[in-house]
């Protein structure tokens, strides 16, 4: 396994990371939570530390799946965890809400779910316009003097997006969907990144699935 700093911080994370958004039940369809766990294991065996999730994966299934799985070995592991996207009742939606009380409110879940005192990295999921910036960002730096996180970053971000983010904190990385069929982030984001001395994450790297060879044309979903 390869290991690489985020950027020009002194995170250091394997390059392959392990997303936890198909462990949100009721998104990506059924699963077998023991194969999931063989899963972790023998990722962590192979030399992964990074682990990804976020409140909004099965409205914090899949923090209280990886938080059980990872009991016993949180030192093993650079956690990484995002808010701002709670869930509309009433509309049946996530919304974008990164006021300090939202967050605030989203961390504290995201920590208890996941059995941990603190996160390695805590990103602000999507951008949410509705507000200046500047109030996530400083929302992630009291969460850092609070030692709630050791850093913080941002998902979803475009360049002025995260050129503005820099004026109040210090993110280290913008997570952004990224694969072969999809190279949107190579233009601006992929090059605002290096300048600045950001990591970058990849969700969705395999395409969904689409490039594991898994699928075919007669390939059945469930419901």
């Amino acid at each position: 396994m390869q290991y690489r700093n985020f950027g020009k911080s002194d995170l250091v994370t394997s390059v392959i990371g392990f997303g936890t958004w198909p462990m949100g039940r009721g998104m990506f369809g059924a699963f077998d939570e023991d194969e999931i766990a063989r899963a972790v294991d023998l990722a962590i065996d192979s030399g992964v530390t990074l682990f990804d999730t976020a409140e909004v994966y099965g409205w914090g299934a899949s923090e209280e799946l990886l938080g059980k799985l990872l009991r016993g070995r949180r030192d093993r592991v650079v956690l990484v965890s995002k808010g701002g996207t709670p869930w509309n009742e009433s509309k049946n939606r996530t919304d974008r809400d990164s006021s300090r009380k939202q967050l605030t409110k989203a961390l504290e879940g995201s920590l208890r779910r996941l059995q941990t005192d603190y996160l390695d990295l805590y990103l602000i999921h999507w951008p949410d316009e509705s507000r200046p910036f500047s109030e996530p960002m400083e929302a992630l730096a009291d969460f850092q003097s609070q030692g709630k996180i050791r850093y913080g970053g941002v998902s979803n971000f475009s360049m002025e997006q995260m050129r503005e983010s820099l004026e109040t904190f210090p993110i280290i990385c913008n997570q952004v969907g990224y694969h072969l069929f999809d190279t949107r982030p190579e233009p601006e984001v992929f090059p605002f990144c290096q300048e600045n001395g950001l990591g970058v994450m990849a969700y969705g790297p395999l395409a969904h699935g689409l490039l594991t060879g898994t699928m075919t044309p007669d390939t059945e979903f469930g419901p």
